[in-house]
C-alpha cells in the first residue's frame, strides 16, 4: 500500500487529549480518530475547509477521560463510528475484529487490538504511522489499574505495536511532555514501559492512581447514544426560550469561582460534583433546562444525570460560556472585573498516563 497521498492532520488540544484526520487527497474520504464531543464544530470546519467526505469515525476504546465526539460525528455526516469487538459500548455502527483492514480511498488502514489500558483498547495503523490511543504513550504508556486493565496485556500489545517496525511514526492519543509524534524505534530506546521486559513491566504498573474526574458520566454518555443535534442550541437561540427562572432554567454546572467571575444573568448554579445529591433542587426548577459550563463538557455530563433521572427535557449550550463570550451575548459578574470565562482553580483529575500527568475536567 502507498502512503504518498494518505494526508494526516493533527488536531491537540495543547498537552491533553489528540485527534486525528486521516484522508486520501485523490477521493477526499475521510478518518477521524479519537474525536472530542466538546470540538465536533472544529472538525466540521477542517472537514468542509478540505472538502472532505467523512467515512469513518474511530475510537480507540471507551474513553473515561473526555466525551466522544464520533456520535455527533454521525448525526452531522452520516459516518460509520468503528470501535474494538471487545467493546461494551452500544454505540459503534461496526466492530471490528484484530487485524481488520478499512479502504480509505485507495488505502488501507488496519486495526489492531491492543488491550491493556482497557479490554477494548485498538490502535490503527496506515502504513507508516501507528495511532495508539491510551495504549502507548511518548515516553510512557497507559494506566492499566482501572477499567479492567491488565499489564500482562499491555506487554503483549506492545510487542504487536513492536513488530510493525522500527520505522513507523507512533502518534499517542494524549501527551504530558509537550511531544507530537516519535518512533517505535526511539519508543525502544527511551521508553521504560516500552522496553521493559514482562516482570518489570507488571510491576511498574503495581501503583493505583487518582480516577480521571466524572468518570461515571463520561463513560455513560460514551458507552450510550449521545445528543439528537435538536437538543443542542446555539447562544442565539437562547432567547427565544423566554425569561431565565420563569419560563425555563439556566443551569450552570461550574465550580464557584468561575460562575463568579463571568455568567449568564439568571442562571442557577449547581457545580456537577452536586448534582446528584441537589437533584430535588433540580426537579422544582422551570423546565426546559438549557445546560451550561464552560465549554460544554460539563454540562453535557450534567444532561446524563438528568437522562437517568428520567428528566429528558434539557437542551445542552453549545460551546458554553466561550461560545457566548465569543457572540457578545451579555454577561455578568461578582467579583468588580469585567464578566470573563475562566477555568478554576478547583478542577481536578487524574491521569490516564502510568505515573503522571493530568486529565481534569474543565470543560
Amino acid at each position: 500500500m502507498s502512503v504518498a497521498t494518505l494526508e494526516m492532520k493533527p488536531i491537540a488540544y495543547g498537552r491533553d487529549c489528540k485527534t486525528y484526520l486521516l484522508y486520501d487527497a485523490d477521493t477526499k474520504e475521510a478518518a477521524i480518530i479519537d474525536p472530542r464531543f466538546d470540538h465536533v464544530s472544529r472538525y466540521m470546519t477542517e472537514l468542509e475547509k478540505l472538502d472532505l467526505k467523512l467515512k469513518y469515525a474511530f475510537d480507540t476504546h471507551t474513553h473515561a477521560d473526555h466525551l466522544s465526539g464520533s456520535d455527533r460525528l454521525r448525526n452531522l455526516t452520516a459516518c460509520a463510528i468503528v470501535m474494538s469487538d471487545k467493546t461494551k459500548s452500544k454505540v459503534a455502527d461496526y466492530l471490528a475484529t484484530d487485524g481488520e483492514k478499512f479502504k480509505l480511498g485507495g488505502h488501507e488502514l488496519t486495526v489492531l487490538h491492543t488491550p491493556g489500558h482497557t479490554p477494548d483498547s485498538q490502535c490503527i495503523f496506515d502504513g507508516a504511522r501507528v495511532y495508539t490511543g491510551d495504549t502507548l504513550f511518548i515516553g510512557g504508556a497507559a494506566r492499566t489499574d482501572f477499567m479492567g486493565g491488565s499489564p500482562e496485556q499491555l506487554f503483549e500489545s506492545f510487542r504487536k505495536i513492536e513488530a510493525l517496525g522500527k520505522d513507523v511514526e507512533v502518534w499517542p492519543g494524549h501527551d504530558y511532555n509537550g511531544h507530537e509524534h516519535s518512533s517505535i524505534a526511539a519508543e525502544l530506546e527511551n521508553n521504560d514501559h516500552f522496553k521493559a521486559d514482562r516482570e518489570t513491566l507488571i510491576g511498574m504498573h503495581k501503583l493505583k492512581g487518582e480516577l480521571p474526574a466524572n468518570m461515571s458520566e463520561i463513560l455513560s454518555f460514551n458507552s450510550e447514544a449521545g445528543l439528537p443535534e435538536a437538543r443542542i442550541v446555539k447562544p442565539s437561540d437562547v432567547a427565544a426560550y423566554g425569561t431565565p427562572g420563569k419560563d425555563f432554567t439556566l443551569l450552570d454546572s461550574r465550580y464557584a469561582d468561575e460562575f463568579e467571575a463571568g455568567r449568564i444573568e439568571g442562571a442557577v448554579l449547581i457545580p456537577l460534583p452536586e448534582l446528584r445529591d441537589r437533584w430535588s433542587e433540580v426537579e422544582k426548577l422551570p423546565h426546559p433546562i438549557v445546560s451550561v459550563c464552560r465549554s460544554g463538557v460539563r454540562a453535557t455530563m450534567a444532561m446524563m444525570t438528568a437522562r437517568h433521572a428520567d428528566d429528558n427535557d434539557w437542551l445542552l449550550l453549545e460551546g458554553g460560556m466561550q461560545a457566548w463570550m465569543n457572540a457578545g451575548q451579555p454577561m455578568v459578574s461578582d467579583t468588580g472585573k469585567a464578566p470573563d470565562v475562566i477555568t478554576s482553580k478547583f478542577a481536578t483529575g487524574g491521569s490516564c498516563a502510568a505515573g503522571g500527568g493530568s486529565c481534569s475536567v474543565v470543560g
